[in-house]
């Protein structure tokens, strides 16, 4: 049994994160069985309820779980190989400036985006189109989904046509494009993902400049929750 956790409002939810990814190395909670009930493990470690969520939801956005609603959260059979590559993705992460990758991206893509919705011509729309089309069928493909991850990107950076802002997007890619690969391997992230750049094709190909800004920052919110749990914690098995 495990000491419980210090009451630290800044690093609570990602101790119990810790916790139960240690729990899982070392076969107190089993891969491909049920964890055990939330108000269990919020007794065990000593914290409450809305942290043991605020965890579920951080592991479950990198696969490591997956919550079904009235049968509990479920622990998937690859968790123990999983973690053990997300700690190899956890070093490549320390050796970039995440916040101002972030920042960046949240900027230019979302404005990109709606530059997109308003300036882009039937030829940029459909080679939009056409990278999502890829992307959905290369489900489970990672290579092929991350090139056409990328050509969807470039599609929209394109269509914004402006060249200026497109060059700084590339600085911005170009830093990221490694993570990027590797986070595609991970579970339930292909996707979800695809689905927001749905979401931002509907609002380019509607003419609907907000609505593409508001999709392209949920989008990028996204990559960031991901990368942020995956680089709370480091356990080792």
């Amino acid at each position: 049994m495990h000491s419980k956790l210090p009451l630290t409002h800044d690093n609570l939810t990602d101790a119990v994160i810790q916790e139960i990814e240690t729990m899982i190395l070392r076969g107190e909670a089993r891969p491909g069985d049920w964890l055990m009930p939330q108000p269990e493990l919020a007794a065990k470690l000593g914290v409450g309820l809305s942290t043991i969520r605020e965890a579920i939801k951080g592991l479950t956005l990198i696969g490591i779980l997956d919550p079904q609603p009235g049968r509990g959260t479920w622990i998937n059979a690859d968790a123990p190989s999983m973690l053990r590559m997300l700690n190899l993705l956890r070093a490549r992460l320390g050796n970039l400036d995440l916040p101002s990758i972030y920042e960046a991206r949240r900027l230019l893509e979302s404005e990109l985006a709606a530059l997109a919705a308003s300036r882009a011509a039937p030829e940029d729309i459909e080679r939009i189109g056409a990278a999502l089309d890829r992307m959905r069928q290369a489900i489970g493909d990672n290579t092929a989904f991350i090139a056409a991850d990328q050509e969807f990107h470039f599609a929209v950076v394109s269509a914004a046509r402006s060249p200026l802002l497109e060059q700084f997007y590339h600085i911005t890619a170009e830093m990221s494009g490694q993570i990027n690969q590797q986070i595609a391997d991970l579970p339930g992230v292909q996707a979800p993902g695809l689905q927001l750049q749905e979401s931002i094709y509907a609002a380019i190909r509607n003419r609907n400049p907000r609505l593409a800004r508001r999709r392209a920052l949920e989008m990028i919110d996204r990559w960031y929750e991901i990368l942020r749990t995956v680089d709370r914690a480091s356990v080792t098995g």
